[in-house]
C-alpha cells in the first residue's frame, strides 16, 4: 500500500495535511486530522522539543511551484512526485506563521514605515551565525536575489560583455544575464574524486578583457560544493588580477551539511578581494520564504554598492518583511533541527542510490537540500526511439518525461545547469523520508526495467 495516498485535486481543500502512514504500527493519519493539527498557530513540540518533519505536509492545490505546476504538464495523470524546484515542503516555523496571523488581524495595508527591525535581523544572523560584521548602512534590502544581481550586472557588464560562471551552476544565472543583456561564459568544473572541484587553469584562461563579472555560488547549486576559503580566495584573486567583479551568490547558505564550514565571501583574509565583490542573500531557502519576496546584498566596498544600487528598487511587502522579522528573530532552533534532518535526508539517499540504484551516481553534497544525480548511464541504456518520442531538445529533458511518466518522479535536467550538466537530474530532498523513500522505491523500480 502506498505511504502517500493520491489526492483529488479538484476537492483538495488548501492546507490540508497529505494523507500519510505514520508510526510504527501503521496508523493512518487521515488528511483532516492532520490539517487540524498541523495548521494550528501554535504546533506543538513532539517529545523532547523537537519539531516534526516526518509527518508529510501536503502543498497540493495551494498553487505551488514544486507540486502543482507539474501537475499541469501531465493531465493525463502520471506525475506523483514534485522534486524538482527548490523549495522545502516543511511545514514553516510556527514563529512565522504567529506573526503573520497577528500582522493579518490589523486590517490595513498602507505603505512600510521602515524596514529596521528587519536589517537588524539581518546584521544578527550574519555576525551570530556566520561571524560577518555587517555595518547597517552596507546593505541593501531587495525583493530577491534576482533583481539584485541584474542590478549588479548592469552596473558592471556592459551591454554584449560577459559574466564567468563555474559550472555546472544555477539555470537562473542565464536568465539573470538575459535580463540584463550581457552574455555568460561557463567554466566547466572537473570532477575528482567524488567532488566537483575548479579547473583552474580553464576558469584563468577565460577571464579574458570582456568578462566583467563573476558569479560565485556558495554553496553550488546543483553540485552541493561549499567552497573552503583557501578556494574563495584563489577565485577572488584571479578576478581581481583580471579587473573581473565578484558577485557571491550566498542564499543556501545557512544549509550546510555536518562536517563543512560556509565561509562568506565578504569574510576572506583579503581587503582588496572583499572590497572587489557584492554578496547577495536570503533566508528565502532557510526557511522556505521564496514567495514572501524578500532578500538583501551588501558590500564592504561603499562605492560598489553604491552602483549597484543606482539600478535598483526594491518593492517589499509587508507580509513579506513580517515573515522575514520573525525568521530572524526567533526561527533558530526550528532551522537547526530542520538542517539536521536534511543532512539526514542526504545520508538517506547516499545509502539508497548505493545499494538499490548502482547504475546511478551519486556525488555527496556539502551543502544545499538538492543533490546531482548523474544518470548517464541510464539514459544510455533506454531505447532511443522510445527516448527521444517525448520531442525535447536534450536527452535528460526527455528523460525527465520518460521518469515522470514510468515513476511519477519529477526532476529537474542537468543539461539547464550549464556546461556539464549532460547526463544528469537534479532532486530536491528537502521532504519527509517517507516521501523521499517512496520517490525512490518508485525509481528504483522504473530504473531495473531498462
Amino acid at each position: 500500500m502506498s505511504k502517500i495516498t493520491e489526492l483529488n485535486r479538484r476537492k483538495f481543500i488548501k492546507g490540508a495535511g497529505m494523507t500519510a502512514l505514520a508510526g510504527a504500527a501503521g496508523a493512518v493519519a487521515t488528511g483532516a486530522g492532520t490539517a487540524a493539527a498541523q495548521n494550528s498557530s501554535s504546533i506543538p513540540l513532539l517529545a523532547g522539543g523537537k519539531y516534526d518533519f516526518d509527518t508529510p505536509y501536503n502543498r497540493v492545490g495551494s498553487n505551488c511551484s514544486r507540486w502543482d505546476s507539474p501537475a499541469r504538464r501531465y493531465p493525463d495523470g502520471v506525475f506523483k512526485y514534485g522534486m524538482g524546484v527548490a523549495s522545502m515542503d516543511f511545514e514553516c516555523a510556527p514563529c512565522i506563521t504567529e506573526a503573520l496571523t497577528e500582522r493579518v488581524l490589523h486590517h490595513n495595508w498602507g505603505y512600510l514605515g521602515s524596514s529596521q527591525p528587519l536589517r537588524d535581523g539581518i546584521v544578527k544572523w550574519n555576525g551570530e551565525r556566520h561571524g560577518v560584521d555587517l555595518a547597517p548602512d552596507s546593505i541593501t534590502i531587495s525583493d530577491g536575489v534576482y533583481p539584485g544581481v541584474i542590478a549588479a550586472l548592469r552596473s558592471f557588464v556592459p551591454i554584449g560583455n560577459k559574466v564567468l560562471l563555474t559550472s555546472p551552476c544555477y539555470s537562473g544565472f542565464y536568465s539573470m544575464a538575459r535580463a540584463a543583456r550581457v552574455d555568460t561564459l561557463d567554466s566547466q568544473m572537473r570532477y575528482v574524486n567524488g567532488r566537483y572541484e575548479v579547473d583552474w587553469e580553464d576558469l584563468e584562461s577565460k577571464m579574458t578583457p570582456d568578462v566583467r563579472a563573476m558569479i560565485v555560488c556558495n554553496p553550488q547549486n546543483p553540485t552541493g560544493n561549499v567552497w573552503t576559503q583557501d578556494e574563495l580566495l584563489r577565485m577572488g584573486r584571479l578576478a581581481l588580477e583580471h579587473n573581473i567583479v565578484v558577485l557571491a551568490d550566498e542564499i543556501h547558505s545557512d544549509v550546510i551539511r555536518s562536517a563543512h564550514k560556509y565561509t562568506p565571501f565578504a569574510s576572506v583574509p583579503d581587503e582588496e578581494v572583499v572590497n572587489n565583490s557584492v554578496s547577495f542573500n536570503a533566508i528565502s531557502k532557510t526557511f522556505n520564504l521564496a514567495a514572501m519576496k524578500n532578500a538583501y546584498f551588501y558590500s564592504k566596498s561603499p562605492t560598489m554598492l553604491a552602483r549597484v544600487n543606482q539600478y535598483h528598487r526594491a518593492e517589499l511587502s509587508t507580509l513579506g518583511v513580517v515573515a522575514n522579522e520573525a525568521a530572524y528573530q526567533n526561527g533558530a532552533e526550528w532551522f537547526d533541527q530542520a538542517n539536521v534532518y536534511l543532512d539526514d535526508n542526504h545520508h538517506f539517499v547516499e545509502s539508497y542510490v548505493k545499494e538499490h540504484m548502482p547504475s546511478v551516481g551519486y556525488t555527496r553534497n556539502e551543502g544545499t537540500f538538492m543533490t546531482f544525480l548523474d544518470f548517464s548511464r541510464v539514459i544510455a541504456a533506454i531505447d532511443p526511439d522510445e527516448l527521444a518520442q517525448h520531442g525535447k531538445n536534450t536527452p535528460e529533458a526527455n528523460f525527465q518525461d520518460w521518469l515522470t511518466h514510468k515513476s511519477g518522479v519529477y526532476l529537474n535536467p542537468g543539461s539547464s545547469y550549464g556546461t556539464g550538466g549532460d547526463g544528469h537530474m537534479r532532486m530536491n530532498v528537502a521532504s519527509s523520508r517517507l516521501v523521499l523513500r517512496e520517490v525512490f522505491d518508485a525509481m528504483a523500480e522504473a530504473v531495473r526495467k531498462v
